[in-house]
């Protein structure tokens, strides 16, 4: 049986034709779905050759095929144009069942797809539109926010089947009467005896003086993230006399962010270390910081956060999303405030036996997102989804999908 997912994802390519990505889609995440379909065809957005030097992962394998979208724009994803609705219209026809991930337009525009088609079709629930458009960026899109939200929440009322990333958040936000399902799309993996050994070590050090570092995993393309707050509060900590270095992992363009930096007076502090391979790349960076910040607009439940706290870092984060169902309230601020965020980072850095207790706390918290469980629930959502497509009947002549990995 063949799945569609359908997201908004952004996509590269290299001379070959094999397709990369630099965010959450890379090839080991299919294997979920191939683990109860014969295979997986993708939509997503093309946005161009690979960048040179660039550390993204791999998303193709076998199995998979991608209809990559490319030149398109933002609006015309957003008014749904017929061009779009046509290249979707026969990738739906021609797959069993789909996973449309939201919120996305492109996702929209396929669970609408599959209702008309009486196609099975779920959603993974990954994120809040409204915090998404607000923190955009452009007038446009704070414009848009009403209605991306009126849109995510009647997609989410006609859904028969979702998942959701967080336990309770999303949920209250965009509930559904259909068949619900929380689990995280987060992969973490235990750590070593050796591993554990080496944050103790950290520990130790910092206890003894060493200054704790603080860290952001993040894409530099966007500012919902909340990278510029976490450099004006790292600022603020320096005209007190606390000086600490601030590591950025994730890929674009790092000229704004250093001239942000230097308004701040703080680029000598902060440093730019580019892409890691998704997996032991990230979980290897992520054992170097002591502090992991995640001054956030806009999240679900971010991935980052809980990959850091299953290493031993200790976690500071906004209030927005499902950040509140990871960190304590003493660890927590506004969305935005700068001294919020910089008192929580004082009391850590200043403060070592509260930074120890914070970081067993929260190792002893990611547990609860240890692969195994996680992969069940998983397993489940789409074991129902497969159950629906077998006893829906298939066309008689099932019409073949656009473009299979050739642009």
């Amino acid at each position: 049986m063949r799945l569609l997912f359908v997201h908004d994802h952004r996509f590269y390519r290299d001379e070959s034709g094999a397709v990369y990505t630099s965010g959450s889609l890379p090839a080991e995440i299919w294997e979920r779905y191939l683990a109860h379909f014969d295979s997986v065809h993708v939509i997503g957005r093309d946005v161009g050759p690979v960048p040179a030097l660039a550390n993204y992962a791999l998303s193709s394998r076998p199995g998979v095929t991608f209809d990559l979208l490319s030149n398109v724009t933002y609006r015309q994803m957003v008014v749904g144009s017929k061009a779009l609705r046509d290249r979707i219209r026969p990738n739906v026809a021609g797959c069993d069942a789909a996973v449309v991930r939201l919120p996305s337009e492109l996702g929209f525009m396929a669970a609408a797809e599959c209702r008309k088609a009486g196609r099975p079709y779920a959603v993974e629930m990954v994120g809040c539109a409204w915090d998404a458009m607000r923190n955009h960026g452009s007038w446009s899109a704070l414009f848009y926010a009403p209605l991306m939200y009126l849109r995510s929440r009647k997609a989410l009322r006609q859904a028969p089947r979702t998942l959701y990333v967080t336990s309770q958040w999303l949920q209250r936000r965009y509930p559904t009467p259909g068949n619900a399902h929380a689990a995280s799309d987060v992969e973490i993996a235990p750590m070593s005896e050796q591993e554990r050994q080496s944050r103790e070590t950290r520990l130790q050090q910092i206890a003894a003086g060493r200054p704790p570092e603080l860290g952001t995993v993040a894409s530099l393309r966007i500012r919902s993230k909340g990278i510029q707050t976490a450099l004006a509060a790292l600022g603020a900590l320096r005209r007190e006399g606390l000086e600490l270095r601030y590591r950025i992992l994730g890929g674009g363009d790092v000229t704004p962010w250093i001239a942000l930096a230097e308004g701040h007076g703080v680029a000598d502090l902060v440093s730019f270390d580019g892409i890691r391979p998704a997996g032991d790349g990230v979980r290897h960076w992520l054992d170097t910081i002591d502090i992991h910040l995640q001054p956030s607009f806009q999240e679900g439940l971010p991935r980052a956060t809980v990959e850091a706290m299953s290493r031993g870092a200790a976690g500071i984060g906004s209030t927005c999303g499902g950040i509140p169902e990871l960190l304590p309230p003493e660890r927590l601020h506004q969305p935005g405030d700068v001294a919020g965020l910089a008192r929580r980072i004082r009391e850590l850095a200043t403060k070592p036996g509260m930074l120890a207790e914070a970081s067993a706390r929260d190792l002893e918290v990611s547990s609860a997102f240890q692969p195994e469980r996680l992969a069940a629930i998983r397993s489940q959502f789409l074991a129902d989804l497969r159950a629906a497509a077998e006893l829906t009947p298939s066309p008689v002549a099932r019409v073949q999908p656009g473009i299979t990995g050739k642009r």
